[in-house]
């Protein structure tokens, strides 16, 4: 199996990460995504140090699906410079690898 991936970005609202993260589901790009309760986030934009509450979304994949993933996430998210990075899951259960393979695979 390719390197399992979890991959996160932000939005500024749960209906954005829910449209998101269904898309994404349907396209069979992730096996699950988690959307968290907003935080404070505080970064340049524009020459200026903004802050905004902001959703955390970050979805289950792999390295075989990424730059689809990646592609999806730029054309449909609202904000004109996305955060998307993604970290290598060195080590997970075989149970959970086994469920991932599995629903990505459908």
């Amino acid at each position: 199996m390719p390197v399992p991936l979890l991959v996160s970005t932000t939005v500024e609202s749960r209906g954005d990460a829910e449209k998101l993260s269904r898309v994404l589901l349907e396209k069979r790009l992730i096996a699950c995504a988690r959307i968290a309760d907003p935080e404070s986030s505080s970064y340049w934009w524009q020459g200026e140090i903004v802050s905004a509450r902001e959703y955390v979304l970050t979805m289950k994949s792999d390295e075989s699906r990424y730059k689809e993933l990646e592609q999806v996430l730029l054309e449909l998210h609202p904000y004109d410079v996305p955060e998307i990075a993604a970290t290598a899951m060195t080590h997970i259960s075989e149970g959970y690898r086994q469920w991932l393979e599995k629903e990505l695979r459908r």
